[in-house]
Parts: C-alpha cells; structure tokens; sequence
C-alpha cells in the first residue's frame, strides 16, 4: 500500500462556482421574480377573459377550454393572494419581536 503525501493533491477549482451576489443584487432578482410572477398571473386574466369573450359571441364551441382558462387563471389568483398573506403575516410578525 503506497501513502502519498499531501503536497501531491491538487487544489480545488473554483471556475465553475458562482460569485456571492450582494444583498443588493438579490433583491433586484426577487423583485424580478415577484414582477414576472405578477405578469403571468395578469396574462392568464387576461386570456381567461378573452376566451369567455369569444365563447359568448360563439367565436369558440369548445367549453371546455374556456372552463380551463378560468380555473387556471382563478388558481393563480388564489396562490398569489395567499402568498401576499403570507408576505403580510410575516411582516406583522417581525414587527411584533423585541430587540
């Protein structure tokens, strides 16, 4: 059994490690997230709306597409209102602690 020093092990590489990102740039990230999440939640709105529209002038015969739209837009919304209160309790909660 041979034992090899430990002059012989090479370093770690750290080329493929991201950098520590500042407060500051976490904060635009979720600020992005947040935003881009608000979007998508507006757009299936949106088009829930549109394809009610077309399905009441009979534009579309397919009810079940129109059914799922609205369930998928009314899901998010319901996501979004409970992650704001989440949010909102959170706060509540870090403003009731003593220092």
């Amino acid at each position: 059994m041979e034992i090899h020093s430990l002059s012989q092990i090479t370093p770690i590489q750290t080329a493929g490690v991201a950098k520590t990102q500042t407060p500051a740039d976490v904060t635009k990230d979720f600020g992005a997230f947040l935003s881009d999440a608000l979007n998508q939640v507006n757009q299936a709105q949106v088009d829930s709306s549109i394809l009610a529209d077309k399905f009441a002038a009979g534009q579309i015969d397919n009810i079940d597409q129109v059914m799922v739209a609205g369930l998928k837009a009314s899901n998010m919304l319901q996501m979004t209102l409970q992650v704001r209160n989440k949010v909102i309790e959170s706060y509540q909660e870090i403003m009731r602690m003593t220092i």
